[in-house]
Protein backbone atom coordinates (compact mmCIF):
# COMPACT_ATOMS: atom_id res chain seq x y z
CA UNK A 1 0.00 0.00 0.00
CA UNK A 2 2.75 2.47 0.92
CA UNK A 3 4.57 1.82 -2.34
CA UNK A 4 1.40 2.60 -4.29
CA UNK A 5 0.88 5.83 -2.36
CA UNK A 6 4.49 6.90 -2.94
CA UNK A 7 4.04 6.24 -6.66
CA UNK A 8 0.83 8.32 -6.67
CA UNK A 9 2.46 11.19 -4.80
CA UNK A 10 5.42 11.18 -7.17
CA UNK A 11 3.10 11.25 -10.17
CA UNK A 12 1.01 14.11 -8.78
CA UNK A 13 4.10 16.10 -7.85
CA UNK A 14 5.55 15.63 -11.32
CA UNK A 15 2.32 16.85 -12.94
CA UNK A 16 2.05 19.99 -10.77
CA UNK A 17 5.70 20.93 -11.22
CA UNK A 18 5.49 20.28 -14.96
CA UNK A 19 2.43 22.55 -15.20
CA UNK A 20 4.35 25.24 -13.36
CA UNK A 21 7.22 24.95 -15.84
CA UNK A 22 4.85 25.30 -18.80
CA UNK A 23 3.15 28.37 -17.31
CA UNK A 24 6.49 30.03 -16.52
CA UNK A 25 7.74 29.29 -20.03
CA UNK A 26 4.61 30.83 -21.56
CA UNK A 27 5.05 33.93 -19.38
CA UNK A 28 8.73 34.20 -20.33
CA UNK A 29 7.86 33.88 -24.02
CA UNK A 30 5.25 36.61 -23.79
CA UNK A 31 7.60 38.88 -21.82
CA UNK A 32 10.39 38.36 -24.37
CA UNK A 33 8.18 39.30 -27.34
CA UNK A 34 8.42 43.09 -27.50
CA UNK A 35 5.65 43.21 -30.10
CA UNK A 36 3.04 41.87 -27.68
CA UNK A 37 1.49 43.39 -24.61
CA UNK A 38 2.22 41.67 -21.29
CA UNK A 39 -1.19 40.44 -20.13
CA UNK A 40 -2.39 39.80 -16.62
CA UNK A 41 -3.88 36.48 -17.78
CA UNK A 42 -0.49 34.90 -18.49
CA UNK A 43 1.01 36.39 -15.35
CA UNK A 44 -1.85 35.15 -13.16
CA UNK A 45 -1.72 31.69 -14.75
CA UNK A 46 1.98 31.43 -13.93
CA UNK A 47 1.36 32.63 -10.38
CA UNK A 48 -1.45 30.07 -9.89
CA UNK A 49 0.66 27.20 -11.29
CA UNK A 50 3.54 28.20 -9.01
CA UNK A 51 1.22 28.25 -5.98
CA UNK A 52 -0.17 24.82 -6.88
CA UNK A 53 3.33 23.38 -7.24
CA UNK A 54 4.68 24.90 -4.03
CA UNK A 55 3.40 22.20 -1.59
CA UNK A 56 4.63 19.49 -3.94
CA UNK A 57 8.07 21.08 -4.12
CA UNK A 58 8.16 21.12 -0.33
CA UNK A 59 7.17 17.46 -0.28
CA UNK A 60 9.90 16.49 -2.73
CA UNK A 61 12.46 18.32 -0.61
CA UNK A 62 11.24 16.71 2.64
CA UNK A 63 11.42 13.23 1.08
CA UNK A 64 15.18 13.48 0.85
CA UNK A 65 15.35 12.15 4.43
CA UNK A 66 14.28 8.74 3.12
CA UNK A 67 10.86 8.55 4.83
CA UNK A 68 8.42 9.73 2.14
CA UNK A 69 5.21 8.66 3.90
CA UNK A 70 6.24 10.26 7.19
CA UNK A 71 7.30 13.42 5.33
CA UNK A 72 3.95 13.51 3.50
CA UNK A 73 1.89 13.23 6.69
CA UNK A 74 4.08 15.75 8.49
CA UNK A 75 3.76 18.26 5.64
CA UNK A 76 -0.02 17.90 5.56
CA UNK A 77 -0.19 18.55 9.28
CA UNK A 78 2.09 21.60 9.04
CA UNK A 79 0.20 23.13 6.10
CA UNK A 80 -3.15 22.47 7.81
CA UNK A 81 -2.05 24.36 10.91
CA UNK A 82 -0.70 27.21 8.80
CA UNK A 83 -3.91 27.40 6.80
CA UNK A 84 -6.03 27.50 9.95
CA UNK A 85 -3.94 30.29 11.44
CA UNK A 86 -3.51 32.42 8.34
CA UNK A 87 -5.31 35.68 7.59
CA UNK A 88 -5.89 37.36 4.24
CA UNK A 89 -3.20 39.71 3.01
CA UNK A 90 -4.12 43.40 3.31
CA UNK A 91 -1.27 44.89 1.32
CA UNK A 92 -1.80 48.06 -0.66
CA UNK A 93 -0.44 46.15 -3.68
CA UNK A 94 -3.15 44.15 -5.43
CA UNK A 95 -0.58 41.78 -6.92
CA UNK A 96 0.74 40.89 -3.46
CA UNK A 97 -2.79 40.21 -2.21
CA UNK A 98 -3.53 38.02 -5.25
CA UNK A 99 -0.28 36.14 -4.79
CA UNK A 100 -1.14 35.42 -1.15
CA UNK A 101 -4.63 34.24 -2.06
CA UNK A 102 -3.32 31.92 -4.77
CA UNK A 103 -0.73 30.53 -2.35
CA UNK A 104 -3.36 29.34 0.14
CA UNK A 105 -5.63 28.14 -2.64
CA UNK A 106 -2.72 25.93 -3.70
CA UNK A 107 -2.40 24.61 -0.16
CA UNK A 108 -6.12 23.82 -0.03
CA UNK A 109 -5.94 21.95 -3.32
CA UNK A 110 -2.95 19.98 -2.07
CA UNK A 111 -4.84 18.93 1.06
CA UNK A 112 -7.97 18.07 -0.92
CA UNK A 113 -6.11 16.11 -3.60
CA UNK A 114 -4.28 13.97 -1.05
CA UNK A 115 -7.04 13.42 1.52
CA UNK A 116 -8.02 10.05 0.06
CA UNK A 117 -4.42 8.85 0.37
CA UNK A 118 -4.49 9.51 4.10
CA UNK A 119 -7.73 7.55 4.35
CA UNK A 120 -6.12 4.66 2.47
CA UNK A 121 -3.14 4.67 4.85
CA UNK A 122 -5.40 4.69 7.91
CA UNK A 123 -7.49 1.81 6.51
CA UNK A 124 -4.38 -0.26 5.77
CA UNK A 125 -2.99 0.42 9.25
CA UNK A 126 -6.28 -0.57 10.87
CA UNK A 127 -6.45 -3.76 8.83
CA UNK A 128 -2.90 -4.67 9.88
CA UNK A 129 -3.79 -4.24 13.56
CA UNK A 130 -6.87 -6.45 13.42
CA UNK A 131 -6.25 -10.07 14.46
CA UNK A 132 -6.24 -12.60 11.69
CA UNK A 133 -9.49 -14.53 11.46
CA UNK A 134 -9.43 -18.02 12.88
CA UNK A 135 -9.35 -20.74 10.26
CA UNK A 136 -12.78 -22.02 9.49
CA UNK A 137 -13.49 -25.42 10.86
CA UNK A 138 -14.75 -27.93 8.38
CA UNK A 139 -18.35 -28.92 9.04
CA UNK A 140 -18.95 -32.45 10.13
CA UNK A 141 -20.15 -34.66 7.30
CA UNK A 142 -23.89 -34.99 7.27
CA UNK A 143 -25.13 -38.24 8.63
CA UNK A 144 -27.10 -40.24 6.09
CA UNK A 145 -30.81 -40.23 6.77
CA UNK A 146 -32.08 -43.60 7.92
CA UNK A 147 -33.64 -45.48 5.06
CA UNK A 148 -37.40 -45.66 5.27
CA UNK A 149 -39.08 -49.05 5.28
CA UNK A 150 -42.47 -49.55 3.61
CA UNK A 151 -45.50 -50.20 5.73
CA UNK A 152 -47.36 -53.52 5.32
CA UNK A 153 -49.92 -51.86 3.01
CA UNK A 154 -47.15 -50.28 0.96
CA UNK A 155 -45.27 -53.60 0.80
CA UNK A 156 -48.41 -55.32 -0.45
CA UNK A 157 -48.83 -52.66 -3.13
CA UNK A 158 -45.21 -53.13 -4.21
CA UNK A 159 -45.79 -56.85 -4.55
CA UNK A 160 -48.84 -56.24 -6.76
CA UNK A 161 -46.89 -53.82 -8.94
CA UNK A 162 -44.07 -56.33 -9.25
CA UNK A 163 -46.48 -58.87 -10.68
CA UNK A 164 -47.38 -56.44 -13.49
CA UNK A 165 -50.66 -55.37 -15.02
CA UNK A 166 -50.95 -52.16 -12.96
CA UNK A 167 -52.26 -49.04 -14.76
CA UNK A 168 -52.97 -45.51 -13.73
CA UNK A 169 -55.85 -43.73 -15.46
CA UNK A 170 -58.12 -40.69 -15.38
CA UNK A 171 -61.05 -40.29 -17.76
CA UNK A 172 -62.02 -36.68 -17.07
CA UNK A 173 -60.47 -33.81 -15.17
CA UNK A 174 -63.16 -34.11 -12.53
CA UNK A 175 -62.50 -37.77 -11.93
CA UNK A 176 -59.98 -38.93 -9.36
CA UNK A 177 -57.03 -40.83 -10.71
CA UNK A 178 -57.48 -44.58 -10.47
CA UNK A 179 -54.97 -47.39 -10.06
CA UNK A 180 -55.98 -50.58 -11.81
CA UNK A 181 -54.49 -53.95 -10.85
CA UNK A 182 -55.24 -57.45 -12.06
CA UNK A 183 -54.23 -59.04 -8.79
CA UNK A 184 -55.59 -56.73 -6.09
CA UNK A 185 -56.38 -53.20 -5.00
CA UNK A 186 -53.81 -50.42 -4.89
CA UNK A 187 -55.08 -47.15 -3.50
CA UNK A 188 -54.05 -43.93 -5.27
CA UNK A 189 -52.70 -42.39 -2.03
CA UNK A 190 -50.53 -45.43 -1.42
CA UNK A 191 -49.19 -45.27 -4.95
CA UNK A 192 -48.31 -41.56 -4.53
CA UNK A 193 -46.17 -42.42 -1.49
CA UNK A 194 -44.44 -45.24 -3.37
CA UNK A 195 -43.70 -42.93 -6.28
CA UNK A 196 -42.49 -40.10 -4.04
CA UNK A 197 -40.12 -42.43 -2.18
CA UNK A 198 -38.68 -43.63 -5.49
CA UNK A 199 -39.78 -47.23 -4.93
CA UNK A 200 -41.72 -47.31 -8.19
CA UNK A 201 -41.44 -45.52 -11.54
CA UNK A 202 -44.27 -44.13 -13.62
CA UNK A 203 -44.44 -44.63 -17.37
CA UNK A 204 -45.93 -41.44 -18.78
CA UNK A 205 -45.55 -42.38 -22.43
CA UNK A 206 -49.31 -42.84 -22.71
CA UNK A 207 -52.01 -40.32 -21.70
CA UNK A 208 -53.99 -40.98 -18.55
CA UNK A 209 -57.24 -41.65 -20.43
CA UNK A 210 -55.52 -44.63 -22.07
CA UNK A 211 -54.00 -45.81 -18.81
Amino acid sequence: MQEQIITTLTSLAGTRIEDEGKARKALAGEAADMTKTLTSYTLRKAMAATADAMPWRLLMEDQEDGEPIAAFLKLRKRLTLQLIGTTSSSSSCMIVNEQDRLKWDGVRRFLQDTGYLVSALEAAEKAAEEPAPEPATEPEPAKPAPSRRPTPAQRKALELIARGGVTRSQFTLKDRERIGSDNGTIYADTFEVLHREGWVTLDSSKPLFQG
